[in-house]
């Protein structure tokens, strides 16, 4: 089994240059442990060609989910749709995706799924990736964005979470492809 941790895909930690990271394994006696492939922060890559590329592939994925799911979380504070709506569409593209299995589409199922569970329950801190990566935005407060927009508290949370998925979307625009 592999693990894949991307700082611009799964919100884990990001390592600037000249840091490294320490990942927990199981028991290291009974299971192949070490790094096949990394993309560094200036955009380069070493390691396995074909892992490099699922990587890649899942970035283009989430990418692609965001441009989407941004604009259908729109029409919660544009056309009034409800959430629930929005979280049954998002569910049924996770299930579609789960058919397909490209390595596109782990990319994409995974921000479907941090996004349906963040509308499911916004009790719960989701880390998107611009947070790890300095970009945290200042953001108005949902009831600045009730008054300002004329909307209800859940359509306020809906566009400032629309805000942060637009800023991770921006962030991964640049790293799709491989630097040469």
């Amino acid at each position: 089994m592999s693990i894949v941790s991307d700082a611009l895909i799964d919100g884990g930690p990001y390592v600037d240059s000249g840091k490294s990271l320490e990942a927990q394994v199981n028991d290291p006696s009974i299971c192949e442990v070490g790094v096949h492939a990394a993309i560094f922060s200036d955009g380069h890559s070493e390691g396995d060609p074909k892992i490099v590329q699922e990587l890649f592939a899942h970035r283009r994925g989430a990418y692609q989910a965001l441009g989407d799911t941004t604009k259908l979380l729109a029409s919660v504070y544009t056309e009034h749709v409800p959430i629930a709506n929005i979280v049954e569409r998002l569910d049924a593209e996770q299930r579609s995706n789960l058919q397909k299995m490209t390595t596109d589409s782990t990319g994409d199922n995974m921000v479907l799924f941090q996004i349906s569970n963040f509308l499911r329950d916004p009790s719960v801190v989701w880390h998107l990736p611009p947070e790890y990566q300095g970009q945290k935005q200042q953001m108005p407060s949902v009831e600045d964005v009730m008054s300002a927009n004329g909307v209800s508290r859940d359509e306020a949370r809906v566009l400032l979470l629309n805000k942060r998925l637009e800023a991770w979307r921006t962030l991964l625009q640049n790293n799709l492809q491989p630097r040469q």
